[in-house]
């Protein structure tokens, strides 16, 4: 296959990589598959712990890199690095946060692994990866609307963000997931995994929730995974368009990149950059 050369993909877990009532990623193998057969790096970006994705790749040996807390700590090829807040800032906010509003606030970080397993689903063992968090705190809370805006001036305050994902509301910092691919990038061309000419490298963002779309609009082709419950949210991607995925999850996920591997290995410009 032609016109690979330079491509790097980017996926969010939850929702988009991974399906989500269950978890798998059983849907994406083929495409998957094709990947590495044609040596395309393949990183995780997601408000997962640096110590989830760990424990889902030595699994499965999936990813290239990992870039964990939505962008607060990344590890690529050996080289680690978390640009992300200081935990003692996180409970701070997090502790101002839960006075302020009008409904109990428990968290990943204060809540026992009994409790996370509870609202996420996860084994205990996976509750207990997920609970290991530096840089971020995703809230265990049932907010109004006046709640969420009281929570997201109170992180102003702290210099931190309340981002809205998938599933919970994460306090973090201001880094983010569309800054962590550029510095992704960059590390990969130091590595020489990538072309060393920006302008050589094509690069693939694939997610599904708000929390996603610094990532997306960074990206040469995005891809907005719908949701597998609810609306489809409107992402803001600062005035760029991204390709619709047919169907969630990790299907969708599977079918959108063969879609975008057979239009760069037929024409290179059959997908226009949007740099």
């Amino acid at each position: 296959m032609q016109h690979l050369t330079g491509l790097v993909v980017f996926t969010d877990l939850d929702g988009t990589f991974l399906d989500h009532d269950d978890y798998s990623w059983e849907a994406a193998r083929p495409a998957l598959e094709r990947l590495r057969e044609n040596n395309v790096p393949l990183l995780a970006i997601s408000s997962k712990t640096l110590a989830e994705l760990h424990g889902l790749n030595d699994r499965h040996h999936l990813f290239a890199g990992l870039i964990g807390e939505n962008g607060g700590v990344l590890e690529i090829g050996g080289d680690l690095r978390q640009p992300g807040p200081a935990t003692q800032t996180i409970d701070d906010a997090r502790s101002a946060i839960a006075k302020a509003v009008s409904v109990p606030v428990a968290s990943f970080r204060s809540s026992s692994t009994d409790q996370i397993a509870t609202a996420t689903g996860l084994s205990l063992g996976d509750a207990a990866l997920a609970g290991n968090r530096n840089c971020s705190d995703p809230l265990i809370w049932q907010p109004t609307e006046n709640d969420i805006t009281l929570a997201r001036n109170i992180a102003g305050e702290f210099g931190l963000k309340l981002v809205k994902g998938g599933r919970f509301h994460t306090l973090c910092g201001e880094t983010d997931k569309g800054r962590a691919m550029q510095t992704a990038i960059a590390l990969l061309q130091e590595q020489q995994k990538l072309p060393a000419q920006r302008s050589d490298i094509t690069s693939i963002a694939l997610g599904d929730s708000p929390n996603d779309a610094g990532m997306l609009a960074q990206a040469d082709i995005a891809v907005q995974i719908p949701v597998k419950h609810g609306p489809v949210p409107t992402l803001d991607l600062a005035g760029k368009s991204a390709l619709r995925a047919p169907a969630p999850g990790p299907q969708g996920w599977n079918i959108s990149i063969n879609a975008i591997l057979d239009d760069l290995s037929q024409t290179p410009t059959a997908i226009t950059k949007a740099r």
